[in-house]
């Protein structure tokens, strides 16, 4: 028995990426800031209410880490991208941790379509795919519009119908 590597594969660094939405780093940023905002609001009820120096670099600490999580934003949001191919889709994100997900269609038990309140007042959609392998989402591509979103899952549940 052999089991000789396959060279004629694509490879996943060359596949080509579909973008996300541009909107998709203001949905990034305002939940970020939204975010931020409540816990520093938290703790300036704390530092109004007793000022002890704690409360103070509490507050320090948000902004600094507000503005460090906006720029790790929007060097992620260059990252990510989805890229559908005959068998399988790939997912790929992430910065300071990169990852990247393949799932092939055969796999898949559910695909569906979501919206948080962000991603409502933006015009996004995020789909989620499940497979047997997982009960939660194998893979979920967030800042889609609607149309590019519709168009995964009928691509999807095509193939589905189709094994």
């Amino acid at each position: 028995m052999s089991n000789r590597q396959i060279e004629t594969t694509d490879r996943i660094e060359e596949l080509r990426y579909e973008p996300v939405s541009p909107k998709y780093r203001a949905v990034q940023r305002a939940s970020a800031t939204i975010t931020y905002a409540t816990l520093a609001a938290l703790a300036l009820f704390l530092l109004l209410t007793d000022s002890p120096w704690w409360c103070v670099a509490a507050e320090a600490v948000i902004v600094v880490s507000l503005i460090v999580n906006l720029v790790i934003l929007s060097k992620a949001y260059l990252r990510k991208g989805y890229a559908l191919r005959e068998h399988d889709i790939t997912y790929r994100s992430g910065v300071i941790f990169p990852t990247t997900t393949t799932v092939p269609f055969s796999r898949i038990q559910q695909v569906s379509i979501r919206q948080n309140p962000v991603s409502k007042f933006f015009g996004l959609y995020a789909i989620d795919v499940v497979n047997g392998a997982q009960a939660l989402s194998a893979l979920a591509i967030h800042g889609l519009t609607k149309e590019k979103a519709d168009g995964i899952k009928n691509v999807i549940t095509q193939r589905l119908n189709n094994d």
